[in-house]
């Protein structure tokens, strides 16, 4: 009979446990590595929700959301959650799993892990977001942190043999690695997706019950282009009602959510934007009363909108994210019905002004970093947005969108110029086959057995001198004119 694996001490650390997908990624963590007899402590900036593992989380405030600190409580800070740790397991932790540390959402997170690997902790980052990613205001609350460039360089990607990095997506892995980080330290961990109680199905809906329902399952944040939705509702006619579920909270987008609240009216489309603000509709219910559920997004960390639906016997349409869907075609899931583009003539628009308006996302972008524009880089967006003369509607921004709209409105027969996705629901069988598949690979038992897998390696090996990755090296992965969006600038 084959002992039983010895009982690990895991120190998970996040800012705060908020709802939110990192939250969600802590919980199934929890109840997978507890369920295969591992004990876990969470270190939060904030207290547990009601419904979060409350007994097993230890609040530090020093942890939460801040930009400002010194060396001096950053030293503070690690000592008091070494001293909580050894509290609440009676002995030293075998590992800290940090979440989201390199995010600057908390400036002295970084300096708690180099003194943590340099006292020969062993510890797993795991980066869910990137402020490299779109976050200009994040990574340079980071860089003011310290009073020296070296010190920025040498603490935000610390690098030993005591340290692992670990991604949710094969692409963050493939970057993360073409920057320096060693194979052997780095590992992807995808997120484990729960079964939903949904009781609800189209039959029982209360609403749109002459159209199609499709649910946009998102708080309508610029990067989720909602302006696609209206395009949407363009092409399909009056065959389907569009509904996005939530507002944006940040203030910063309501001006563009106002907008198209405002061009959904004016264009007189089968579009509900925030459906569910009110409270008058569960989640769970809308998703049960969709016929399907749609994606515009033009960016996703792991992937979520591509996958839950399925679990509750919802087909998937909309924008295809290739570097993170392919991660689910290994698994031998094929998602159906995606389109990577909506080209329209690019004739539509102004070149002066397309050209204006890429020019300026990049003088921006790479003046928010602090970095040089590579020379000949509008002609790189260029070329990646127009393809034999037609672009893309899912890279122009929110006034643009709306001008293109505006002429499809105003005169309909345009709709044959534009790359229009076919409207294709999958057939039951195939739904089936899809759910089995998910349930299979990003199960809690799966989930639990790869958090394992990982921690073994980090725990078997050896302790070196902690040095660095420049952060500069990964800042270049996502910094780069092919990957720029008018939505994400």
């Amino acid at each position: 009979m084959m002992d039983a694996k010895p009982r690990k001490k895991i120190v998970m650390v996040h800012y705060h446990l908020r709802r939110g997908g990192v939250t969600r990624v802590i919980e199934a963590a929890v109840a997978a590595l507890t369920a295969r007899g591992h004990e876990v402590l969470i270190l939060s900036g904030e207290p547990a929700l009601a419904d979060a593992s409350g007994e097993r989380v230890r609040v530090i405030e020093a942890l939460n959301y801040r930009r400002t600190g010194n060396a001096d409580i950053a030293e503070s800070l690690t000592e008091v959650m070494q001293k909580t740790a050894f509290d609440f397991f009676g002995s030293a932790p075998d590992l800290w799993h940090f979440h989201n540390p390199t995010l600057a959402k908390n400036v002295m997170v970084p300096t708690v892990i180099r003194e943590l690997a340099e006292a020969g902790e062993r510890i797993v980052l795991q980066l869910h977001d990137f402020s490299e990613d779109g976050r200009p205001g994040n990574y340079t609350s980071q860089r003011s942190f310290f009073d020296n460039e070296a010190n920025f360089e040498k603490t935000l990607y610390p690098t030993a043999k005591q340290i692992h990095y670990a991604t949710i997506n094969a692409r963050d892995h493939d970057f993360l690695k073409a920057a320096g980080i060693a194979g052997g330290n780095l590992h992807v961990i995808a997120n484990a997706i729960p079964d939903l109680e949904v009781t609800t199905t189209p039959d029982d809906r209360p609403i749109f019950p002459d159209k199609l329902f499709a649910l946009y399952p998102t708080r309508a944040i610029r990067r989720k282009n909602i302006g696609e939705i209206l395009m949407l509702a363009l092409i399909y006619g009056d065959r389907v009602h569009f509904a996005t579920t939530l507002s944006p909270e940040n203030p910063e987008w309501s001006e563009f959510y106002e907008q198209w609240v405002s061009a959904v009216a004016e264009l007189d489309l089968a579009v509900t934007l925030g459906i569910a603000d009110s409270g008058e509709y569960r989640f769970l219910d809308l998703l049960g009363w969709a016929d399907f559920v749609v994606t515009t997004s033009i960016a996703e960390g792991f992937g979520l909108a591509f996958l839950e639906p399925w679990i509750v016997g919802k087909c998937v349409i909309g924008r295809d994210l290739p570097e993170i869907t392919r991660d689910f075609t290994e698994h031998g899931l094929e998602l159906g019905p995606l389109y990577r583009r909506i080209d329209i003539p690019v004739t539509w628009l102004e070149e002066s002004v397309l050209r204006g308006e890429i020019d300026s996302m990049l003088q921006r972008s790479y003046l928010a970093y602090n970095c040089r524009l590579p020379g000949g880089a509008n002609d790189l967006t260029w070329q990646a947005w127009v393809r034999r003369g037609r672009i893309d509607f899912g890279v122009l921004n929110e006034s643009m969108q709306l001008a293109v709209l505006r002429k499809l409105r105003e005169d309909p027969s345009l709709l044959q110029k534009v790359g229009a996705p076919p409207l294709t629901l999958s057939p039951t069988r195939e739904i089936a086959d899809r759910r089995a598949i998910i349930r299979d690979a990003y199960s809690l038992e799966r989930y639990g057995a790869r958090l394992e897998e990982v921690y073994a390696k980090v725990e078997n090996s050896a302790i070196s001198k902690v040095k660095h990755l420049a952060p500069q090296k990964v800042l270049a992965q996502f910094l780069n004119p092919q990957r720029l969006n008018l939505l994400r600038n």
